[in-house]
């Protein structure tokens, strides 16, 4: 008999308007999921993939996954990611989440105090201070302003 998957998140988009409807509906069937308070059309569910393609084919949940393409099935992404991203997103009132865009690279990061800390992400440099983003996959960005004394560099074995 095999193992049962683990539950991982997935990301899906969704059209406009229908956060509220999908986030009732994954609520109803025990589903976790996480959608970002200023991009409403993208979904992030944790869940197995079985039961992440059986809302969709089943029509419970009116969305699209998002595609990973060097392994050609749904994009997954690793939980710690999708932690920091929400911890980001929901404690700092004033972080923006943005599509991923080219930014100047700059060191990966651990903020090592504040409300923030235990979060990893990359500092890009801004012409009034250091802004730290927080990636999810090659997706979604979130990025908010900390002073540069809260970062060390991060651990060379995170990703």
């Amino acid at each position: 008999m095999p193992y049962p998957e683990k539950p991982v998140w997935f990301v899906a988009r969704t059209r406009n308007a229908q956060w509220k409807k999908i986030t009732l509906r994954l609520a109803q069937l025990g589903i976790r999921c996480y959608i970002p308070p200023v991009y409403q059309t993208m979904v992030f569910l944790f869940t197995t993939k079985a039961r992440a393609l059986s809302l969709v084919n089943s029509g419970e949940m009116n969305a699209r996954y998002i595609i990973d393409h060097n392994t050609r099935t749904l994009l997954e992404v690793p939980e710690k990611q999708m932690e920091d991203f929400i911890r980001v997103l929901d404690l700092s009132p004033d972080a923006e989440c943005l599509t991923d865009a080219t930014f100047v690279k700059g060191d990966r990061v651990l903020v090592a105090k504040g409300p923030l800390s235990g979060v990893e992400g990359e500092i890009v440099e801004e012409p009034d201070g250091a802004v730290l983003l927080v990636r999810v996959k090659s997706l979604l960005c979130a990025k908010v302003k900390i002073p540069k004394n809260y970062v060390i560099p991060a651990p060379e074995c995170a990703k």
